[in-house]
This record gives C-alpha cells, structure tokens and sequence, in this order.
C-alpha cells in the first residue's frame, strides 16, 4: 500500500507541474523563479533531488559511465595492492639475494624479503622505495576506462598537468595553468564534501586537447534561485552567461550550472527554474513560497526539504 501511495503522489506531482506550465504560456500571470526560461544546454549536472516519499535509500549508488569499468577511482586504496614492476632485465635472482643477505647480516636480510616484496601494501622493491598507486580514468579517444597507475603527490586544488600529478582519489581536470586535482565522485554527491558537488570537468591530459571529461567534485556558488536567467542588462548577477542558478544537492546546495531544456513533467536534464528528480528523472517547477502572486496556476507552491528556504515546487491541489 505504501508503494502504490508514493507513486501515486509522484504522478500526482509531475501532472500538476505538466498543468503549471500550461497555464503560464497561455498567459496567466507569473513571478519569481517559474518565469525563468532559457535555451537547451547539454552539459548540466543533473541533482540528486528525489520526490518525497518516493526515493529508497536502499537503492545501490549507480556509477557514472564517464569512469569506465575497472577499479574505482574515488578509493584511494583501490590500488594500494599494486604490484610493483620488477627491474628492467627480469627479477632478482633469488639466491645471490639470500648469499648477500647473510654477507650483509640482519639489516639488510630485513630490507628485502618474501613477507615485504614486490606485489605487497608498503613493499620495498630492489629499485627502491614502493611506488604508490592509484586508480586513475585513462586519458584516450576511446571508452572511458578505469586503470591502477603511479600516483602524485597533488590533493584538492594542488596545480597539475596530467593525473600523475594528482594523489589517489583525485583527478587532474581544467586546462593549462587552470588545471588543478580535484577528488573523484564516481559514485555521486555521497563522497563529495559538504559545500561541493559531482560535476563532469575536463582531464586536463585529454589526448589531443579532447574533451574527455570524468566527475570530479567542485566548489558550490551558493548563488540564489530567485536569480533570473538569463540575466537582464540593468541588472547584476552571480551567474555567468549561459548558466543559471539550480538545486545541486539534496541538501539544498546551489550553484550556477548550464541548464538543459526539460521543464514540468519532462525529461531531465532541467531549464532554468525547474529541479529533476533522480527517483522519476523528470523535472519538477520550483516556485516561490513568498510570492504574493500565484505562479502555480491552479495548484500550490509546496514547501519540500531538499530547496532553500522560500522555495518550494509546483503541485496539483485537490478539486
């Protein structure tokens, strides 16, 4: 019964939201956000807002195919068991090890023995000091694939130029001098810090200046939704010029990101002035809980927790 309940209310939501829009372009008045309208852009990010009562957080986190299959790259520890390569010129010899080890005496039989080779977490190879690993998404023209390589140094915002840069769980993304680490979020906002969010940037090491791009997470703008797009010439705004200010979070993080075209009950990715919904991916119109004016039509602005305060979406009131 309670299954049956939230999809009913889902259906409920993006039917009274379809009516909304509706009733705007046939000229009923309209203020705050829903009046918002822009073109089609094809590089949103698209929130993890889900319709109330509707999301499951039992559901298991979908991957972003921009990471390819192979090991994960939001784990720094995804390849800490990498094998270390043998010395150019094939393995040590195992004996003449064991004669030097004794020649040597105890500290140097400790520097180098079965428990600790190469293939083991901390281990000591003939070469040197252990390499430390990572999993990377390669730079190719190809499908995106995930990969264990030689890891940097580079954490969030250290300068870079290629991945190899960047420690573990990181990647190099930007161009030139803008390049800088930025942590993996393979699996979505759940591993991006409060104040950021899962964005697709471009790998800084993009084979031929391409642009192959992986999830990273970002810094938020924290711009205002009531802000309109696109910008009016007498007025000044946070968003740039082809961006619009959107939910990037279900906590209510926002930030300035190019819009899709979806509006009411359409596929995400969302115009201006619309949220999508990950449980339905449709899009929901926000609408302002202040407003004098009605900028629902004939349904309600309700107030929900996933948008700031003052904000809410469209939906059908009962007859």
């Amino acid at each position: 019964m309670g299954k049956t309940l939230a999809s009913l209310l889902a259906l409920a939501l993006l039917a009274g939201c379809a009516s909304v829009d509706d009733s705007t372009a046939a000229g009923k008045p309209c203020v705050g956000v829903a009046c918002q309208s822009t073109d089609a852009g094809v590089d949103q990010y698209t929130a993890d807002i889900g319709v109330p009562d509707v999301t499951s957080d039992s559901a298991p986190p979908l991957l972003d195919p921009l990471c390819g299959a192979g090991c994960l790259p939001d784990d720094p520890q995804s390849c800490a068991s990498q094998p270390i390569p043998a010395p150019e010129g094939g393995a040590p010899d195992a004996a003449s090890d064991s004669d030097s080890d004794s020649d040597a005496g105890g500290d140097a039989g400790d520097a180098s023995t079965p428990e600790s080779g190469p293939g083991e977490e901390g281990g000591v190879s003939e070469a040197g000091p252990a390499t430390a690993f990572g999993c990377f998404v390669a730079a190719s023209t190809g499908e995106p694939e995930s990969a264990c390589s030689p890891a940097g140094t580079g954490s969030s915002g250290s300068p870079c130029v290629g991945s190899a840069d960047c420690a573990a769980g990181f990647a190099c993304v930007g161009q030139g001098a803008a390049a800088q680490c930025r942590p993996y979020c393979c699996a979505g906002n759940s591993v991006c810090e409060k104040g950021t969010y899962c964005a697709p940037r471009r790998l800084a090491d993009a084979p031929g200046g391409g642009d192959q791009k992986v999830p990273v997470c970002v810094q938020a703008d924290n711009c205002d939704l009531s802000e309109p797009s696109p910008c009016p010439p007498t007025k000044e705004c946070q968003c740039a010029d082809g961006t619009a200010c959107a939910v990037v979070r279900q906590d209510g993080t926002t930030s300035c990101i190019v819009p899709g075209a979806g509006r009411a009950g359409e596929s995400c990715p969302c115009a201006a002035g619309h949220v999508c919904s990950q449980a339905t991916k449709s899009c929901l119109k926000i609408c302002s809980t202040d407003a004098m004016a009605s900028e629902c039509g004939s349904g309600k602005c309700q107030s929900v927790p996933y948008l700031p305060s003052g904000f809410g979406v469209c939906v059908l009131t009962s007859p």
